[in-house]
């Protein structure tokens, strides 16, 4: 009975110390894959850098921080009247947002430009939040609750104010960016 027990014991401590050993080489797995996605060599940093920045300009062609001011004051003065036409241009909004938020998982950033990189990626959930507060405050105006339209409409207003503050931002960083990783290049 006692060697039972002893058994059972070594048996318990087998398999502890196999799951230990699991996860460090998880922990170690996950590890060296992200370190194997973090570049330093200058050429990375330019190719980062120049992707980020098409990535950052092309937004401007699309209207979404326009159409974002837009349906905030449509939203609070229309009546529901075009419903279809204001919730095809949210949705429509959404999946612009989701889009330019999700072209920079495309990207490999160096050490160099991981701070800018998550910054760019907040940029475009702050959008895609945008709109996801204009979808509410649609809603609800259109189930005549004027009082939780208006709160959300401030919402939007408030997450407008910090994109745009941080697209100005991400602007100058990319710029900086390129210009160290044009200089980094040229030596």
């Amino acid at each position: 009975m006692f060697s039972d027990t002893i058994r059972h014991a070594a048996k318990s401590t087998v398999v502890v110390a196999a799951i230990i050993i699991a996860i460090v080489v998880t922990i170690t797995g996950v590890l060296q894959l992200v370190s194997s996605h973090l570049h330093d060599g200058p050429e990375e940093l330019y190719n980062f850098a120049t992707a980020a920045k098409r990535f950052h300009e092309k937004i401007e062609g699309t209207g979404l921080l326009e159409d974002i001011a837009t349906l905030t004051e449509v939203i609070a003065h229309e009546s529901s009247d075009n419903s279809s036409e204001i919730e095809a241009s949210i949705q429509q909004g959404m999946l612009s947002a989701r889009g330019y938020r999700d072209q920079f998982n495309w990207l490999s950033p160096t050490t160099d430009s991981l701070e800018l990189f998550e910054s760019l990626v907040r940029e475009g959930r702050l959008i895609g939040s945008c709109y996801s507060r204009l979808n509410l405050a649609w809603s609800e105006k259109q189930a005549g609750d004027e009082a939780q339209c208006a709160q959300h409409l401030e919402e939007v207003r408030a997450l407008y104010d910090e994109v745009v503050v941080l697209r100005e931002q991400n602007k100058l960083n990319l710029d900086n960016l390129m210009a160290q990783s044009e200089q980094e290049r040229s030596h």
